[in-house]
């Protein structure tokens, strides 16, 4: 398992986060829908800020844009690390940068709103809530890093 610096909580809600998000990353590397039932609420409520641009509400939208990937966009293995979170009651948050590399394999131009066809790290942020005894992620944000110069050299 990835080390992470996750605060609060116990070593059982820490492992099971982090099996979740494991399996997300898994998941994601392959656009395995059926893997997602078992990791995103079905809360009605569930939002998702995906790294393309858009926003999806509920698991039935992510799943539909799942399988719109599936065969035309192929992923690298999601490598995070600087993973931190916190934990308190039922809710956690879990952040991480994570490398990859995205490829169109589908017929036409890929989307404009992804980077295709080059490694790169994207930053994530999950918020996980705990429904029926496990943890189920209900919203997440995904970004792009930057390679420029920070601002004021911070």
């Amino acid at each position: 398992m990835i080390e992470s610096n996750l605060a609060g909580g116990s070593e059982g809600d820490h492992k099971r986060i982090l099996e979740q998000h494991a399996a997300y990353l898994l998941a994601n590397s392959r656009f395995d829908v059926d893997m997602l039932e078992g990791i995103w609420s079905a809360s009605p409520e569930a939002t998702f800020f995906n790294l393309n641009g858009h926003t999806y509400v509920g698991k039935n939208q992510w799943r539909r844009l799942w399988k719109f990937y599936v065969d035309k966009l192929e992923t690298g293995e999601w490598v995070p690390y600087d993973m931190g979170g916190v934990v308190s009651g039922d809710v956690a948050v879990v952040w991480c940068h994570r490398k990859t590399t995205v490829r169109w394999i589908g017929s036409g131009p890929g989307p404009e709103n992804l980077r295709l066809d080059d490694d790169y790290v994207s930053r994530s942020t999950m918020v996980f809530r705990k429904e029926d005894d496990d943890w189920r992620v209900v919203h997440v944000h995904f970004s792009e890093a930057s390679d420029a110069s920070r601002p004021g050299g911070v």
